[in-house]
């Protein structure tokens, strides 16, 4: 008889059998396991109430400075002295110049220092002499009609060798001025001489026009005369006489040899020195004078407060002195003249004044 085969168990049936039969030995012993990572029941809480230390309580915190954003200041502009005499136009700056700039400024700490002052103007040209035009507020009038008397002395001895007589006349708008010097005394036996300045024009707003100008002198029955036509339309002069006349520009405010007392009578110039173009018939040039203080000068009238206007001489060239009376309207009251070497040739001081409105 053969003996009977045994069957395997198989594995997967083994291992459940043997799972089974430990838990149901681990619920009769009381046992259980312990999972890892579980904590332990907490031991029982004690709390005691304790007073805190007092703290005194920290300043709050300063606010943080806003930061400051850098502004970018455009420099002032170079003063020029005047565009019209620039002789090239000055570009404006480009875009990349302009960032340049800023880096650099950005670049360079600021400095406490004053900024050094900006450099002088160049001069380009010189301004054209101003001529003397008074304001309308500061004309006056001429009385209607005036006559001044002087005395005309050569040397330093005061030697009296000719008289002078000035007159004039106005209307609303008309004037006529005229000298008339003539020697005296002695010095009339050995030279007989006369000369005659006359000037005419019109009287406006801003003073005495002239329209014409003529210088006379008579000596030993020979004449010599020159004159001078102001055409103000045109803005022209014409100068001399016969054959030798000649023209030349006429700046505004011109006047005559005569005719500029007279005007600087109507319009007494402050302190200082004024430009006046003048004709004495064959030349027209300016005349720079200078405005003196006021003194008290000494005559046959007595003391007068007077206004001295002193033309500026040049090397070689004759010039004047005058004398205005600030006590009897600015009227000339001496008139000094110089020679070309610098020495006084004559002087006419006032002995008569007369006037009639």
């Amino acid at each position: 008889m053969k003996p009977t085969a045994r069957r395997a168990v198989p594995y997967p049936l083994l291992a459940a059998l043997a799972v089974s039969v430990l838990a149901h030995a681990l619920m009769l012993s009381g046992g259980w396991l312990t999972l890892p990572f579980t904590a332990p029941d907490p031991p029982p809480l004690q709390a005691r109430l304790e007073r805190l230390p007092e703290v005194t309580p920290a300043p709050p915190p300063k606010p943080a400075a806003a930061p400051v954003k850098k502004q970018s200041i455009a420099a002032a502009p170079r003063p020029l002295v005047s565009d019209t005499l620039s002789p090239f136009p000055i570009p404006a700056p480009t875009p990349e110049a302009t960032v340049a700039t800023e880096s650099a400024e950005a670049a360079t700490p600021a400095q406490a220092e004053a900024p050094a002052p900006a450099p002088e103007p160049e001069v380009i040209a010189d301004a054209a002499p101003s001529t003397f035009m008074p304001e309308r507020a500061a004309i006056k009038t001429l009385p209607r009609r005036g006559r001044i008397a002087y005395a005309l002395y050569m040397g330093t001895n005061k030697f009296e060798v000719a008289r002078t007589v000035q007159s004039w006349e106005t209307s609303a708008d008309t004037y006529k001025l005229e000298s008339t010097s003539g020697t005296s005394g002695l010095a009339s036996i050995f030279r007989n001489e006369q000369r005659i300045f006359r000037s005419t024009g019109r009287m406006t707003e801003r003073g005495l026009r002239p329209d014409h100008f003529v210088s006379s002198r008579i000596r030993s029955g020979q004449s010599n005369e020159s004159a001078a036509r102001f055409d103000w339309d045109k803005n022209s002069i014409t100068l001399g006489s016969g054959a030798a006349q000649r023209s030349a520009a006429l700046p505004a405010g011109s006047q005559d040899i005569l005719s500029f007392m007279y005007q600087l009578a109507l319009a007494p110039p402050a302190t200082g020195r004024v430009q006046i173009a003048i004709t004495n018939g064959s030349r027209f040039e300016n005349y720079a004078l200078d405005v003196l203080a006021e003194e008290t000068l000494e005559t046959p009238m007595g003391n007068i407060r007077t206004l001295p206007v002193k033309q500026v001489r040049r090397d070689g060239g004759e010039s004047m002195e005058i004398w205005l009376a600030a006590d009897y309207r600015y009227l000339p009251v001496r008139i000094r003249f110089i020679g070309r070497d610098g020495v006084p040739s004559g002087e006419q001081i006032v002995t008569e004044i007369n006037i009639s409105d």
